[in-house]
C-alpha cells in the first residue's frame, strides 16, 4: 500500500503510544529521537518521499514554538532552518498540507507570525492551534484554529482515540530568569512554573532555555509551597519534568553564601522530579540544623539525566543531593560539593541508581549509601573525606559493576571504599587511592570482588591495597603495586583464582598480614585456593600472633614468608620467588591484569574450584593441560598472521588466533574457540564451529558467527553482522553497520539464538530481517513495515507477547521480539531473537526487509 501522509511524533509527548496506535494504514509514523535534531531529521526523512498528501507534526508547543528532538523551532531561529523546512514542503502534492498539533503554536500575534512563515517557507496549507490542544478536561481540544491556505485533510487520530486521550500537548514556558512571583507581570518565572505544575495532578514539562541561568533570590523558610527559598516539588502534582533543549545545560543557581541560604531542590515524599540537561548549584545550609541536600532533597523519585550537581555546601550530610526515595542518576556529573560533618556529597538512605556517570572533585566524600545502590560503568573521582570512604562509604547494599573508583583520599580509612554492609564489585578498577589505613579498600562488612583489579593504592600504615576485619571473598582478581600491604586481613578472607603481586611495603612488610592476636576471642582466617601470591617487593605472606586460621585449596604459587608452611595442600607450590608474569597491563577486557609468561610455573597447575568459564579478562578458563594459577589463563594459541596481500586463511580445529593484516582477506576459523582480527582492508571474517571473537578493525567487515556464542567487534567502517547459530554479542563501532538475521530457513529459536547489540544507532545503523526467516512479515522488502501494524513498541514482555505487531520491541529494556500468533498468548513459533542494552528510540526505518 502506498503511504501518502507522514506523521512525526516527539517521544516527550505524554502517552505517544496511544496516539500512534490507531492511525490509518497509509499513514507512516516517524518516532523522534530525543537526543537528536527534530527539525533536521523531519527533513531528512521528508526527503526520502515525493507527492505527499499531509504532514501531521505532533509534539509540545508554546506560542510560536515546537519543541522537536533536542531543538526548539521558533521565530528566533526559523530563518536559520529555512533549508530544512524548504523540505518539508518539496515532498508534498502542490496542494499538500501540513499539520501542527502543539499546544499555543499559533495564538497571539507572535504565534501567527510563526505560522505564516511556516506557510512562506514550505509553500503548504498549513493549520496550527492557537489553544491547548489535547484532553477537555484539561482545558484541551483538538481545533486546529488557525488556517493558511485551504484544508481539507481530516485529524490523524479517530474520534475514539482523541477522546480517551488523557493529556495535553504543552510546556509549560519559562521567559524570564529572573525570580517572581506576579501573575500579572505576563511572563513565567521557574518558580512560577513549579508552583503551576504543583496545582494539577497530571504530569508536566517545565521548559528551561538553553545556557541561560536562573538565580533564584527570593528568601524564605519554613515554607514547602515554593512560594520562598528553594523549589519544592510537592506529592499530588504528578511527575514534573524540567529540562533544557538545544545546546548547553540550563542553570539553576541558589546564589551560594551570598543567595537564598537554601537548597535548590526539596521533593518531597510522594512527588517526582525529573531533571534533564540542567545545573544545579549554589545550594548553601550554612548550619547544622539547616538539615541535609544542598543541591537536592529528595524523599520521592528523583531522576537525573545529562546534568550536573555542582558546587552545593551542607553541614550535615548530601552536598550534592540527599535522597530517602528513589533516585535515578544518568549520564551526569556530581562535582565540587562540600559538607562538613560526616556523610557523603551524594548519601542515598532510600533506592539509588547510578549509570555512565562521574562522581568527583567532592570535599566531605563522593557516595554514601546506607540503603539499597547500583552503580554502573561510572567513575568515583578525586573526593576527599577527613573520615572514612572518601570514594564510597557504604553501610547498606551496594552492586558495583564496570566501574573505576580511583584517586580518591580519606584522612583516616578507606580511601577508595569503605564498606560497612554488603557490596558486591565486579568488573571494576579501585586505583590509586589513598589512606592512612586501607587505601583502596576498607571492609569491616562483607564484600564479593569478582573480575576486579585492585592497585597503586597506598596506606601508611595498613592495607594499602585492602584491609579487612569483616568477611571478603576474591574471586578472578588482581591486587598489585600498593603501598602498605596488598591484604591485611584480620576478619575472613576467602581468594581463588587471583594474582597478588608487586605490593611493597615502606615498613618491608609483606604482601599479606595476617593479623591474630592472643587470644580466643580473635582469630582471623586466610583461605587460599589457586592463587599467585608471590614476586612482592619483600615477603609474600606473613602472620602474627598465635591465633591465625590458614586453609590452603591447594593449587597455589606462594613465594616467601613466615606463614607459607601453612600452604602445604595438594599442588601448592612454595618458596617461588618469581612467578614469571608481565606488567600489570592492558591484555583485553576492562581492567588491567598480569600476564604470565610462557615459562611461568603457573600455566596449566591451577584448578578452578568454582567452575569459572573466564578469567578476569573475559578469555576462555580452559586453555592447555589444565587452569592457570592467578587471575589470567595465558591464551597459548596457534597464531596465523598474514601479509600485506589479500588472501584466505584458515584455521584449524583448534583454538586459533588468526590476523589478517592488510588487504582484503577471507578468513575462516574452523573449529575450535577462535580469535580472528581482519586488522586492515574489508575482511570476510567465519567464525564457524566454537565461541568464537571476530575483531573487523579498519575496513568495511563482514562477520558471520557461526555455531556457537560468538563475539563480533566491528570497529571503523560499515561492517555486516550475522551471529549465526547462538547467542552472539555484536558490536557494531564506528560508521554505519548492519545486522542480519537469516538463517535460510523459517524462524526457529535453536537456530536465531537470541543475540545482544550493544551499541545501536537508530537513524544509522539497520537490523536487516530476512522473510524467509521471518515468515509471517508480509510488508514489502525495503526499509520499514509498508504494513505499518506490523512493527510494533510496547513497554512490557507481556504487552509484546499479546500484541499485533509481527516484530516486537520492548522499549523498555531493548527486547526485540518475532511475534509469530499475533495477539495470542506468547510468540507461537517465535520469540526473543535480540537484545539491544543500550535500549535505543528505534523505530520501522531503522528496519531493512529483505526477500
Amino acid at each position: 500500500m502506498n503511504q501518502t501522509k507522514l506523521l512525526f511524533i516527539d517521544p516527550k509527548v505524554e502517552n505517544y503510544h496511544h496516539l500512534i496506535a490507531n492511525v490509518d494504514p497509509q499513514t507512516k509514523v516517524v518516532i523522534l529521537q530525543p537526543n537528536q535534531n527534530g527539525i533536521d531529521k523531519i527533513a531528512e526523512n521528508l526527503s526520502k518521499y515525493h507527492q505527499l498528501e499531509t504532514i501531521h507534526i505532533i509534539s509540545h508547543g508554546a506560542k510560536g514554538t515546537l519543541y522537536l528532538g533536542n531543538s526548539i523551532l521558533n521565530l528566533n531561529n526559523i530563518h536559520q532552518y529555512s533549508e530544512s523546512i524548504q523540505q518539508w514542503g518539496k515532498c508534498l502534492y502542490a496542494d499538500g498540507e501540513i499539520l501542527i498539533y502543539g499546544c499555543q503554536v499559533a495564538s497571539g500575534k507572535e504565534g501567527k507570525e510563526f505560522v505564516r512563515q511556516l506557510h512562506q517557507l514550505t509553500g503548504a496549507n498549513i493549520a496550527a492551534s492557537e489553544t491547548l490542544t489535547g484532553n477537555v478536561n484539561r482545558g484541551g481540544n483538538w481545533n486546529l484554529e488557525v488556517i493558511f491556505g485551504q484544508l481539507k485533510s481530516a485529524l490523524a487520530f479517530t474520534p475514539e482515540v482523541r477522546a480517551s486521550y488523557a493529556g495535553v500537548l504543552a510546556n509549560i514556558v519559562v521567559d524570564t530568569t529572573n525570580d517572581v512571583v506576579d501573575n500579572s507581570d505576563g511572563v513565567t518565572s521557574l518558580r512560577e512554573a513549579i508552583i503551576e505544575a504543583n496545582s494539577t495532578p497530571e504530569d508536566d514539562t517545565i521548559q528551561l532555555t538553553a545556557g541561560a541561568t536562573y538565580n533564584l533570590t527570593i528568601s524564605g523558610s519554613d515554607e514547602d509551597a515554593a512560594a520562598t527559598g528553594d523549589l519544592d516539588i510537592l506529592a499530588g502534582g504528578g511527575e514534573i519534568t524540567v529540562i533544557s533543549q538545544g545546546g548547553e545545560q540550563a542553570v539553576i543557581d541558589a546564589g551560594g553564601e551570598t543567595g537564598i541560604n537554601d537548597r535548590v531542590f526539596h521533593v518531597l515524599e510522594g512527588a517526582a522530579l525529573e531533571l534533564e540537561n540542567a545545573e544545579v548549584t549554589g545550594g548553601f545550609l550554612r548550619f547544622r540544623d539547616s538539615g541535609m541536600g544542598g543541591g537536592i532533597l529528595s524523599s520521592g523519585t528523583v531522576s537525573i539525566s545529562h546534568s550536573s550537581i555542582i558546587g552545593n555546601y551542607a553541614y550535615n550530610g548530601g552536598g550534592g543531593i540527599y535522597s530517602s526515595g528513589t533516585a535515578s542518576i544518568s549520564h551526569s556529573t556530581i562535582g565540587s560539593n562540600i559538607i562538613i560533618e560526616v556523610g557523603s556529597n551524594l548519601e542515598n538512605r532510600g533506592i539509588i541508581s547510578i549509570n555512565d556517570s562521574t562522581i568527583s572533585g567532592n570535599s566531605g566524600g563522593g557516595i554514601g549509601n546506607f540503603g539499597t545502590a547500583s552503580i554502573n560503568n561510572s567513575t568515583i573521582s578525586g573526593n576527599s573525606i577527613a573520615e572514612l570512604g572518601a570514594g564510597i562509604f557504604n553501610s547498606g547494599i551496594a552492586t558495583i559493576n564496570n566501574s573505576t573508583i580511583s584517586g580518591n583520599s580519606a584522612f583516616f580509612i578507606g580511601g577508595g571504599i569503605n564498606n560497612r554492609g554488603i557490596a558486591t564489585i565486579n568488573n571494576s578498577t579501585i586505583s590509586d587511592n589513598d589512606a592512612q589505613a586501607d587505601g583502596g579498600i576498607s571492609n569491616s562488612g562483607a564484600v564479593t570482588i569478582n573480575n576486579s583489579t585492585i592497585s597503586g593504592n597506598s596506606a601508611l600504615f595498613q592495607g594499602g591495597g585492602m584491609g579487612n576485619r569483616g568477611t571478603v571473598t576474591i574471586n578472578n582478581s588482581t591486587i598489585s603495586s600498593n603501598l602498605g600491604h596488598g591484604i591485611y586481613n584480620a576478619g575472613t578472607a576467602s581468594i581463588s583464582n587471583s594474582t597478588i603481586t608487586r605490593n611493597e611495603d615502606p615498613f618491608e612488610r609483606s604482601a599479606i598480614l595476617s593479623r591474630g592476636f592472643d587470644g580466643p576471642d580473635f582469630v582471623p582466617s586466610t583461605t587460599l585456593t589457586s592463587t599467585i601470591v608471590s614476586g612482592n617487593f619483600n615477603t609474600d605472606f606473613d602472620a602474627t600472633g598465635s591465633n591465625n586460621i590458614f586453609i590452603s585449596g591447594g593449587n597455589n604459587l606462594i613465594g616467601t614468608g613466615n606463614a607459607i608452611d601453612n600452604f602445604n595442600g595438594d599442588n601448592d607450590q612454595t618458596g617461588i620467588t618469581d612467578p614469571l608474569l608481565g606488567e600489570l597491563a592492558d591484555n583485553g577486557g576492562p581492567t588491567l591484569t598480569h600476564l604470565p609468561l610462557p615459562n611461568s610455573p603457573a600455566i596449566d597447575a591451577g584448578s578452578n574450584p568454582n567452575a569459572l568459564t573466564n578469567d578476569q579478562r573475559g578469555e576462555p578458563r580452559f586453555v592447555g593441560e589444565g587452569v592457570d594459577i592467578g587471575a589470567v589463563e595465558l591464551q597459548n594459541s596457534p597464531k596465523i598472521t598474514g601479509t600485506r596481500e589479500s588472501e584466505r586463511l584458515n584455521g584449524t580445529n583448534e583454538n586459533n588466533t588468526i590476523t589478517g593484516l592488510a588487504g582484503n582477506d577471507t578468513i575462516d576459523g574452523r573449529g575450535g574457540d577462535d580469535r580472528i582480527i581482519g586488522s586492515r582492508g574489508s575482511d570476510f571474517l567465519y567464525g564457524k564451529d566454537g565461541n568464537d571473537t571476530l575483531q573487523g578493525r579498519q575496513g568495511s567487515d563482514r562477520l558471520f558467527g557461526g555455531n556457537g556464542n560468538d563475539s563480533l567487534v566491528g570497529g571503523i567502517g560499515r561492517d555486516r553482522f550475522n551471529g549465526g547459530v547462538g547467542n552472539d554479542t555484536l558490536t557494531g563501532g564506528a560508521s554505519i553497520d548492519r545486522f542480519i538475521f537469516n538463517t535460510n530457513q523459517e524462524f526457529t529459536p535453536e537456530d536465531v539464538g537470541v543475540d545482544t547489540i550493544t551499541d545501536f544507532v537508530p537513524e544509522k545503523d539497520i537490523i536487516l530481517l530476512d522473510k524467509s526467516t521471518f515468515t509471517e512479515i508480509t510488508s514489502n522488502s525495503g526499509v520499514g513495515f509498508s504494513v505499518n501494524i506490523e512493527f510494533a513498541i510496547v513497554t512490557s514482555d507481556a504487552d509484546a507477547e499479546i500484541s499485533a505487531g509481527v516484530i516486537v520491541y520492548n522499549s523498555n529494556n531493548g527486547k526485540l521480539f518475532y511475534n509469530a500468533n499475533g495477539t495470542e498468548a506468547e510468540f507461537g513459533s517465535g520469540g526473543e531473537f535480540a537484545n539491544l542494552t543500550n535500549t535505543p528510540s528505534i523505530s520501522e526505518d531503522d528496519f531493512l526487509l529483505r526477500g
